[in-house]
């Protein structure tokens, strides 16, 4: 047997070892000890082909996994709600890995089962934070004439995630660290503002090809103004401190969607 031979049998040794260890004790509970014991090899010899247990179970086959994945995907959330509420409290560098793994149950080891970094942390709780915030319907196959409602759906969705004081924390702390700290404020971009925007032009679109939006109008930048609305009733009536909301959310949405829509009438 040659020598690349004996390596990719003892890999495959250290993943078959690997699928009983995580389907027996769960991911969460597994250590690289108890991989090491069931492939009757040493700790050491693992950290030769996988750099540790979230790259060795990243390694095997999803579908054999499936049992297993589950419980991941559960205490990651779990992860990233806890996170989420620190970061938001403490700000980025007040807040400690070690505080976050304490609140979750983990060992500070065992948290970076989950992630490299408390940048990678943070950044994974941000992608959490978007995908339970603004809800954007695409609107590809619109045909209503008054295309208000499909606007109101957006800039509800948009105000209806500030009500929760933990979003608006984490947001909070996102717009004030990402002056240090850009890659925040670029991934917040990416995964909220510029995928909502994608959406809302893909339906303005429409609606100018229908003749119900005036010709030449620039969608994008129109686009830009409305979410800047909304997001500005956002930060000041939830994000800022001491200011005392004297406007009422129905309303503001309404007289938004009708000014936006009168300006872009054909």
């Amino acid at each position: 047997m040659t020598n690349a031979m004996r390596k990719l049998e003892l890999r495959e040794r250290i993943q078959a070892a690997a699928k009983t260890v995580f389907l027996e004790k769960g991911y969460a509970e597994t250590k690289i000890n108890d991989i090491a014991k069931a492939a009757d090899i040493s700790p050491s010899t693992i950290y030769l082909y996988f750099s540790g247990k979230k790259d060795l179970f990243s390694s095997l086959n999803i579908q054999q996994a499936a049992d297993i994945r589950p419980e991941f995907e559960r205490k990651r959330e779990e992860i990233c709600r806890t996170a989420l509420h620190i970061f938001g409290q403490e700000g980025f560098e007040r807040t400690t890995m070690d505080a976050i793994a304490v609140q979750v149950g983990l060992s500070k080891a065992a948290l970076y089962q989950y992630c490299d970094s408390k940048e990678d942390l943070f950044l994974q709780v941000l992608r959490y934070y978007v995908a339970g915030g603004i809800r954007v319907p695409d609107g590809s196959r619109s045909d209503d004439d008054d295309w208000r409602a499909y606007l109101r759906v957006v800039a509800k969705g948009c105000l209806s995630g500030a009500r929760k004081p933990d979003r608006n924390a984490f947001l909070g702390t996102v717009i004030r660290d990402s002056n240090k700290f850009p890659a925040f404020g670029a991934a917040y971009y990416q995964y909220s503002y510029q995928a909502a925007r994608k959406n809302i032009v893909r339906f303005l679109t429409i609606q100018q090809e229908r003749g119900l939006i005036r010709p030449g109008a620039n969608l994008r930048d129109c686009m830009d103004v409305f979410m800047g609305s909304l997001m500005s009733y956002v930060v000041m009536y939830h994000i800022i401190g001491g200011v005392e909301c004297d406007v009422d959310e129905d309303t503001y949405i309404n007289q938004t969607v009708d000014i936006f829509v009168r300006a872009l009438k054909a």
